[in-house]
């Protein structure tokens, strides 16, 4: 212990030194706080990219034990990253949370200290801003490498803020006003668990009125796939009464997070029974068959007192019939549905069974959107009898089990071919026509797998496999068999689909998952936002994130949509990659470029659903931002016209003139006078020019834009309506 005082006391010695008067020093406060949060939602923080010095207390320090190294092994999960949460030492107050990263851990970045940091440590970092997503977190300042300062240390951490699920939830919406507890401590009581994932050992809690948030493992205690090694931890059967959990609180997608830190964060007195492993007996059900339903029932903390079958045929009032306990296997129950006489009728069922403690386990959680469901059908399967999934659950009704299906291969490794990073893996895609549910992925994991990566686009194939879920993507996978009938076959049309059917949706939306896999195009699209994920330009540590994704629009309604160009092999980009800079292969797409059309598969990674081209060819009719006026002189005067159209919602254009090169910037503000984004910031010879804005991530409201190009400025006015 006085050894690390004594490496504390020099490190903040010297980081003192190092930082002192270099970087302004800020409150959490003043990089999280957003003014009029109700009616905004969450925006980027003012000081977003900028390196600032900040203090708090650390609420989850970085390693298990830094001073063994069978135990120098992160905490929280960030992929190869080291990570804390800080908080400021006044618990009381709001918009007092904050994520801290240092992305570099190899030794030449240790020099920051910031793997010594302990819990309850009060600590001073030096950093850059960087919003992510729906929150806003700091990287550690390493270029120059900044030591951490410690300022010194609390007895304990500060106490979570008492709080229910109302605060986050009311009626199913989430509550914006909640987004000033972001990177704090909380504790709620007597919720309810459901929707547990047993991968990753993530599940939400429920309050009595379906108010939810999400607990979400990214503490390596509570993370099934990536834990510590002596972790015993299972997440919660659903229904399972928790008495109490604590957490750091985030949000991701529209919806809260809390993030359990330490094994002593959940707190749970009783379990209800555990249910698992429904299956049918039947894989396809024919006309007039019976189905006998099967799960697996244990008992929590009580012995389990029967079980049911809940299920309902079509839009008929739903059915419960008890389950019979198996005399051999005292754990197995089963149920019979009576065959159906009509072909195509829809089945769904779920499962619950009581203790006499009086607790309820059910399966699925959500007896809404994830039931079970299959098809009667008379006919020989096809992709999109496999695909559909028309409750919301993004699965199956053949999930885990073996199928035959036959189709045309719409893109093979040559289209998708792992060119960028592994992050954009080989892919192969098959459909059996054009429409909704007819395309699918092909996995390959197996023996067979070798074998997915030799055929060709246009190849007519028979494969027999799992059907399963890979990362949120439905695929035939671990192949028993592959039949190549022919080659050389048309490749199904392309489907024309608005940009604003999908949007910006959310995992497992209907009308967007019912393209998942499928040759799609998007017709008359302009780039409003060239980079989806940050400011234009390179993808820099610590600084932007630039993953290749542009959001795109028709203009016909709706939110408009990510483009993927990173996954496929082509040579469009967005300057994602500072080595493009001037590359003569590379055709540069930025903010207000225009297709005809663009086409490729619809796929969903990292939250989103984006369409990936597949080759140049997909890409047609392309039309750079700036668009040159079609006269035969150059403009005599700047000018800056008023956007079009206005009011707008979400995309508008702006249009403006150069009568001689000039270094050109044009910048969007709020009605406070900060600024939302930077449309242009470059030389720009003399002709009349038009970029398109894209405030789908803005509140409605009287905002401004102003262009500065040598002498000339002026500001204009318009107004977002949503």
């Amino acid at each position: 212990m006085r050894i690390r005082l004594l490496l504390l006391t020099l490190i903040s010695i010297v980081g003192l030194a190092f930082a002192q008067s270099q970087y302004p020093l800020v409150s959490i406060h003043d990089i999280q706080y957003i003014d009029s949060v109700a009616t905004k939602g969450f925006v980027n923080s003012p000081l977003a990219n900028d390196t600032v010095r900040v203090r708090g207390v650390v609420m989850v320090r970085p390693l298990v034990d830094p001073s063994v190294d069978s135990l120098r092994t992160p905490i929280m999960y960030y992929g190869a990253r080291w990570g804390i949460y800080i908080q400021d030492t006044n618990s009381s107050q709001f918009w007092a949370g904050l994520n801290v990263l240092q992305n570099d851990t190899t030794v030449a970045s240790q020099g920051t200290f910031f793997d010594l940091l302990d819990t309850s440590d009060v600590v001073e970092l030096t950093g850059v801003v960087t919003p992510y997503g729906q929150t806003n977190e700091l990287m550690t300042l390493l270029n120059p490498i900044t030591p951490v300062n410690i300022l010194g240390k609390l007895p304990k951490r500060p106490d979570p803020i008492q709080l229910s699920v109302t605060d986050f939830m009311n009626n199913g919406q989430s509550i914006n006003e909640a987004l000033k507890y972001s990177g704090m401590y909380v504790e709620l009581h007597n919720v309810i668990s459901a929707n547990r994932n047993t991968t990753t050992g993530q599940f939400n809690i429920y309050d009595a009125n379906g108010n939810y948030l999400i607990a979400y493992p990214q503490s390596r205690y509570f993370r099934l796939n990536y834990k510590l090694p002596w972790s015993t931890y299972q997440a919660p059967a659903d229904g399972t009464p928790i008495n109490m959990i604590r957490g750091i609180i985030s949000y991701y997608n529209g919806t809260f997070e809390i993030i359990p830190l330490y094994p002593n964060d959940i707190y749970i007195t009783l379990t209800p029974p555990l249910i698992s492993n429904i299956l049918r007996d039947k894989i396809q059900v024919g006309t007039n068959q019976q189905v006998t339903i099967s799960a697996k029932i244990l008992g929590g903390s009580g012995h389990v007192m029967n079980a049911a079958l809940h299920y309902k045929i079509g839009n008929q009032a739903r059915v419960t019939i008890p389950m019979t306990k198996s005399l051999n296997d005292t754990t197995l129950y089963t149920a019979v549905i009576n065959g159906i006489s009509t072909d195509s009728t829809l089945v769904d069922y779920f499962v619950t069974a009581n203790d006499n403690l009086g607790l309820t386990g059910y399966t699925p959680s959500d007896t809404v959107k994830g039931n079970y469901f299959f098809q009667v059908l008379n006919e020989p399967l096809k992709i999109r009898d496999v695909q559909y999934s028309p409750f919301g659950s993004g699965y199956s009704s053949y999930n885990g089990y073996y199928v035959t299906i036959s189709g045309i291969v719409t893109a093979d490794t040559s289209d998708y071919a792992g060119l960028y990073s592994s992050n954009y893996p080989k892919r192969v895609y098959m459909q059996d026509g054009s429409g909704p549910w007819t395309g699918i992925m092909i996995g390959t994991l197996g023996l067979k797998g070798v074998d997915v990566l030799k055929l060709k686009a246009g190849d007519s194939i028979t494969l027999t496999g799992r059907i399963q879920e890979n990362y949120s993507v439905t695929a035939i996978d671990s192949l028993t068999n592959i039949t190549v009938n022919s080659h050389g076959n048309p490749i199904p049309a392309s489907v024309t689909v608005p940009t604003g059917t999908i949007g910006r949706s959310y995992n497992s939306t209907v009308a967007a998952e019912q393209w998942e896999s499928v040759l799609i195009n998007y017709k008359n699209v302009t780039v409003v936002r060239e980079n989806a994920d940050g400011n234009p330009g390179p993808n820099v540590s610590s600084v932007n994130n630039n993953y290749g994704e542009m959001f795109v629009s028709d203009g016909n309604g709706g939110d408009s949509t990510r483009i993927s160009l990173q996954d496929g092999n082509n040579n469009y980009e967005n300057f994602w990659d500072a080595n493009f800079a001037n590359n003569p292969n590379k055709i540069r797409i930025t903010t207000g470029s225009k297709f005809t059309e663009l086409q490729g598969i619809l796929y969903y990674s990292y939250s989103n659903y984006k369409l990936c081209p597949r080759k140049a060819d997909d890409f047609i009719g392309f039309t750079p931002t700036d668009i040159k006026e079609l006269e035969a002189k150059a403009p005599k005067t700047f000018t800056l016209e008023q956007n079009y159209p206005n009011p707008f919602n979400p995309s508008t254009i702006i249009r403006f003139s150069v009568p001689k090169e000039s270094m050109v910037t044009l910048k969007i503000f709020n009605i406070l006078g900060q600024e939302v984004e930077t449309l242009v910031n470059q030389q720009k010879l003399p002709g009349t020019y038009q970029v398109s804005f894209d405030a789908g991530k803005l509140s409605s409201g009287v905002y401004f834009y102003s262009i500065n190009a040598g002498n000339f400025y002026q500001v204009k006015k318009m107004m977002l309506l949503k």
